[in-house]
């Protein structure tokens, strides 16, 4: 399977489906015992799952919960005080944000961060920096190799652009974008070095009916690709429609693990997040 010229991890067999099956595949991520405290809040406590390839979890519970800080003890903003957390064989732990990302772990984030000043095409082509592979001095010369490289990293992010429809865009300035814009652009430059798990935070904060639809739109197309998916969302119709299972977080610690029809008849799921109307 390859997504966007670029190969990808085999997970034909595990998109779209239940995790509960027999033989499954081992997890392409794991974290174990997580513990992160800033100052006296004890924002993740112990906290421990597992992915498989191909696979999406939601990670869902109320603002506080510890959703974000363990996405970022994930893509390295911070470290944990205590656990482990391994990445297709690889220890994640001591390990830079930079390095995860050459390991293959994107993400987005909460509050979009984009160069507003570069156009949108530019914007894609940045997230290409882990895909180079000339000489350094050819970032002097521009021999055949950086002119090669740039006319490949143009190549594929036009065709990102297209996948999440700002192909009409390429050239405007990215702060010029509306807001949903923004938020698919920066998923495009998410998608750029070609991650194998992508990290998405709060995907559909501040998007209306009809960008919801988009977005839920790209996310199974990249599901069908076969990237594994980890995401963050309080749009509660969003995950029942695209996760394979949700973990739900209450005060930084573990509440439960199942799938979305049993997220939604769990009752503590439902006293400590959804409600009684969901």
């Amino acid at each position: 399977m390859r997504l966007f010229g670029e190969p990808m991890i085999d997970a034909s067999n595990t998109a779209g489906r239940s995790l509960e099956v027999e033989a499954a595949p081992a997890p392409l991520f794991r974290a174990s015992g997580l513990h992160k405290r800033f100052g006296g809040v004890q924002a993740v406590r112990d906290i421990s799952f597992g992915v498989p390839p191909g696979a999406v979890l939601a990670i869902i519970g109320p603002n506080g919960a510890g959703k974000s800080t363990l996405l970022n003890l994930m893509s390295g903003v911070h470290q944990p005080d205590a656990g482990r957390m391994i990445f297709g064989g690889a220890d994640l732990v001591g390990l830079p944000a930079y390095r995860r990302a050459r390991l293959g772990l994107g993400r987005t984030f909460q509050k979009i961060r984009l160069f507003r000043h570069l156009t949108a095409l530019d914007n894609i082509i940045a997230g290409f920096h882990i895909r180079h592979g000339f000489p350094l001095w050819q970032y002097i010369s521009h021999g055949a190799a950086f002119r090669d490289d740039h006319a490949r990293c143009r190549q594929h992010a036009t065709e990102l652009l297209a996948f999440v429809g700002l192909a009409q865009r390429a050239e405007m300035p990215a702060g010029a974008l509306a807001y949903g814009e923004q938020r698919m652009l920066e998923l495009a430059r998410a998608l750029a070095p070609a991650p194998h798990l992508l990290l998405i935070d709060e995907p559909a904060a501040g998007l209306n009916a009809v960008e919801v639809e988009h977005l839920l739109d790209r996310l199974t197309a990249l599901r069908s690709r076969g990237l594994t998916i980890i995401v963050v969302e309080h749009n509660m119709d969003l995950v029942m429609r695209i996760a394979d299972r949700v973990l739900v977080l209450n005060h930084g610690q573990y509440l439960f693990e199942g799938t979305p029809r049993e997220a939604q008849m769990a009752p503590a799921v439902v006293a400590a997040y959804l409600g009684p109307d969901w």
